[in-house]
């Protein structure tokens, strides 16, 4: 009996040791936080600054550290290390608690690959917070730029966060800016009861990410319509997109819900509020005019009086319900049921 029970047992136990491993791994080994450090400028805390609490947490970090905020404005420049994962980052309200800077980007174009070799960690757009690694999670601060906010600047991208890692969850948080407001990169991220404010492509990037009961507001008003989303999708199998849950889409001046970033770029609302802020066109396939039924725009189920689709563009797309489970939170990033082993819940 012992003989035959060896080769059974051998390989069920190292199949259990992998599976346990490789979910930890993958993880942060369950929602359970190993350590606390606390921040605040005014020296009731470990650091003073944000930047300095990240760089206190060790390099291949495995477990969940808790980084927590006391209320206040921090002016600086905060940049997650793609080599620090398992980061949770939590504002004492969005309300209270600002993280600010001022900057732009300068260069031609974005690197929106910056972060693919693990040895890179270049961000070369300026953002007030940059996140590099997978399984992070921030709750209820607010990042800002203000460098399209103050005074008679020209008006220049100027991003107040960019997301590179997968698995990332932002939680009550604020993105203010102008143009540019959130790098949106990519990976899978989920995003919820968030306020985002621009004017021009204030939601951009190659994420597969979700966003539900947020808050879009166009802040200022100019003599054309400004752009919610420019999602870049570069090919038809491309998981990316950004699909819109509810919330609302509301602010001053005129706005379209997206232009193309990439050849298939793929942008859904699906019983959003739609203001009356939101042109009749709705769309624009920016340099990919003629390739539209490459395109995935779609509204469902939306309501407001900018929901009135009978002046959109023609090639706006019109999905089946099977179409549309597709764009679930279930189905659209979470096959894996990551969300469930995270120390938050919704």
């Amino acid at each position: 009996m012992e003989m035959l029970l060896r080769p059974v047992l051998f390989p069920l136990l190292l199949f259990l040791f992998c599976s346990s491993w490789v979910e930890g791994a993958m993880d942060c080994w369950g929602n359970k936080i190993q350590h606390t450090i606390v921040v605040d400028q005014h020296g009731k805390g470990e650091f003073r600054t944000v930047q300095a609490a990240f760089d206190s947490i060790k390099e291949n970090n495995d477990r969940w550290v808790k980084v927590h905020i006391n209320a206040g404005t921090y002016t600086e420049k905060v940049q997650i290390s793609i080599y620090k994962p398992c980061i949770f980052l939590e504002g004492s309200g969005k309300e209270v608690t600002t993280i600010t800077s001022s900057g732009f980007h300068s260069t031609s174009t974005i690197n929106i690959n910056a972060s693919s070799d693990d040895n890179s960690q270049s961000d070369n757009t300026g953002a007030t917070c940059v996140s590099f690694p997978s399984n992070v999670i921030v709750i209820g601060i607010t990042f800002e730029n203000s460098f399209n906010l103050v005074g008679s600047q020209s008006i220049a991208p100027a991003p107040a966060a960019a997301i590179y890692g997968d698995k990332s969850v932002f939680f009550k948080c604020g993105f203010v800016s102008y143009q540019d407001t959130l790098f949106d990169s990519k990976g899978r991220h989920y995003f919820k009861d968030c306020y985002i404010g621009g004017e021009v492509d204030f939601i951009y990037g190659s994420g597969q990410s979700y966003y539900e009961a947020c808050t879009i507001n166009a802040t200022q008003e100019r003599s054309f319509p400004g752009f919610v989303t420019a999602q870049f999708r570069d090919s038809e199998i491309d998981t990316s997109g950004f699909v819109f849950r509810a919330g609302c889409v509301m602010g001053i001046g005129r706005v379209n819900l997206g232009r193309a970033w990439g050849p298939y770029s793929r942008v859904i609302f699906h019983g959003t509020y739609l203001s009356p802020i939101v042109s009749p066109e709705g769309w624009n396939a920016w340099d990919y005019t003629g390739q539209e039924s490459n395109l995935t725009y779609a509204e469902v189920d939306c309501t407001g009086p900018g929901a009135n689709t009978a002046k959109r563009v023609k090639w706006e797309k019109n999905l089946t319900g099977s179409q549309l489970n597709e764009f679930s939170l279930s189905s659209f990033i979470n096959q894996d049921g990551w969300l469930s082993y995270l120390p938050i819940t919704f």
